[in-house]
């Protein structure tokens, strides 16, 4: 006599029924008049702005913002994609300043000995590193 073999479906792929969810329709395109678009615009131009957060509070996408501005930015009076101007440098010698000057009362000192290192930090007392000198070199 022969035998059936049963094997459950359960063993070798997922029989779980999950729904089916679909994703929301968007809405319309939200619509703005070009005195929103130009007023937007006059904000990113103003010295310090920040088109980012200027676009988060108009509930906007920032590349709309930047587009906006390559649109209308001209007719604020600024050209926004205006090549940048080179300005004048003027090269003078300076003298050069004592040691005692540059060095300042703040500063790293290292020194290595043999075995020895010493590490000064801030400003030093001229008596006490003198002192110091004294006992670590030979």
């Amino acid at each position: 006599m022969g035998r059936k073999l049963i094997v459950s479906t359960n063993l070798f792929m997922d029989t779980i029924i999950q729904p089916v969810t679909t994703r929301a329709k968007r809405g319309p395109y939200r619509q703005h008049s070009d005195a929103f678009k130009r007023a937007a615009v006059a904000r990113t131009l103003v010295p310090g702005a920040s088109v980012s957060l200027i676009a988060r509070e108009l509930k906007i996408n920032t590349n709309q913002l930047f587009s906006w501005r390559k649109r209308f930015g001209t007719e604020a009076g600024n050209e926004v994609n205006a090549p940048s101007q080179l300005l004048a440098v003027t090269v003078v010698d300076t003298p050069p300043v004592p040691a005692a000057l540059a060095s300042g009362p703040s500063g790293v000192i290292v020194l290595s000995v043999g075995q020895a290192q010493l590490r000064l930090e801030g400003s030093v007392d001229a008596a006490t590193l003198t002192l110091l000198l004294a006992r670590l070199l030979p």
